[in-house]
């Protein structure tokens, strides 16, 4: 009887089992069913015409405004400031008296000076005189001259100090600011103004890598200033005789008119260096490409018939991008060097959203964006 009664228990345990698994089993097969009878979603994306364009590789690096002329100017001697010549920020002209330091005294030496140059002068010619007449002897005119120059190379050298107190433009230039006054006492070393030079051209350097060392003095450059200024031609005049041994780059010295731009000393701006010739070359935007870790793809856009329907799907493809350096940094499109045909149909906005085989909505593209040109 305990026999029986644990055969029906199984039995039944068995039933209930059989019975849950058959239902879960018919609730699956509806499930699968009810997904068939849905359409494959579709993922909407831009399509763009792979299309080749005339293109100049160029280099995008920065670069210094550079004044053609700059001088800082210091005091050599200390002293008391009688006269200040400029305003702050004036342009100045070559010559022009920027600062006058107290001279009273050497003034005052100076002429003391200037007076015993005469003395010995006349002494020196009363000397001379009697050395010809046969009444003096050679040795007192000897030590007359000797007298005449010392007080010569006194009235030079009181000159000269004199000088070194009054400061001087050695250029038309323009001058910085600065809170120069009539009475205020310099210790020598102060600097007085920076001056830069006002010419119909100003200099942009630049330093390129090593790898490019080829560019000639008479080049041709472009340069940038903002986002959306139009490039201003510039002309390579010079160029380092040697790559730097710490950076490996060559720095180089371009020409630029100075009425093509509000730029000042100081100022960054991007250079534009071109680096071979024009070529043609296939250009795709940059949210087609997708980057993993086997490289650079992009998602070919197929037409297939599939059960007497058209449709469109995605095909992954790799691709070969042109190098960084190469690459037109200031333009929204990527170079494609291999992988790709002109007017092959990718995948532009959305193309995150596919997979190999993905049904796609393909929709059009913005005009503008299949105007834009490549390294121009």
């Amino acid at each position: 009887m305990k026999f029986l009664s644990w055969v029906g228990a199984i039995l039944a345990c068995v039933l209930v089992a059989a019975a849950l698994g058959l239902y879960k089993y018919n609730e699956i097969q509806t499930a699968i069913a009810m997904g068939a009878a849905f359409p494959e979603p579709a993922e909407a994306v831009e399509i763009y015409v792979v299309k080749s364009v005339q293109r100049r590789p160029s280099l995008s690096v920065t670069g210094e405004v550079v004044a053609t002329q700059s001088a800082t100017l210091q005091n050599e001697l200390a002293g008391r400031i009688v006269r200040v010549g400029f305003a702050p920020g004036a342009q100045v002209a070559a010559g022009q008296v920027l600062l006058q330091l107290d001279i009273s005294q050497e003034q005052a030496q100076l002429a003391e000076a200037r007076a015993d140059q005469k003395i010995a002068r006349l002494a020196l010619d009363r000397a001379q005189r009697l050395v010809k007449s046969g009444a003096g002897s050679v040795e007192t005119r000897d030590q007359a001259r000797a007298q005449f120059e010392a007080a010569q190379a006194r009235v030079a050298a009181l000159a000269a100090l004199i000088e070194k107190k009054t400061l001087r433009a050695p250029f038309d230039a323009i001058g910085s600011l600065h809170q120069l006054e009539a009475g205020q006492f310099l210790d020598s070393g102060t600097e007085i103004t920076r001056l830069v030079g006002v010419a119909e051209h100003i200099w942009i350097d630049f330093s390129i890598p090593q790898d490019n060392a080829s560019i000639q003095v008479g080049s041709q450059v472009q340069i940038l200033v903002g986002e959306a200024s139009e490039p201003l031609p510039a002309q390579v005049i010079a160029r380092d005789a040697a790559v730097n041994v710490r950076s490996r780059n060559l720095r180089v010295r371009a020409r630029l008119p100075g009425d093509s731009a509000d730029l000042l000393p100081g100022m960054l701006v991007r250079v534009k260096v071109p680096l071979g010739e024009e070529s043609l070359a296939m250009v795709v935007p940059p949210t087609a490409v997708r980057r993993d870790a086997t490289g650079s793809s992009v998602y070919v856009l197929e037409p297939v018939n599939e059960n007497g329907q058209q449709k469109v799907r995605a095909r992954k493809r790799p691709v070969t991008l042109a190098e960084v350096r190469e690459a037109d940094l200031q333009q929204d499109l990527v170079v494609i060097l291999d992988g790709l045909s002109e007017g092959e149909e990718i995948a532009a906005i959305g193309a995150f959203k596919l997979r190999d085989g993905s049904l796609v909505n393909p929709m059009q593209a913005d005009p503008t964006v299949m105007e834009r040109v490549v390294g121009r």
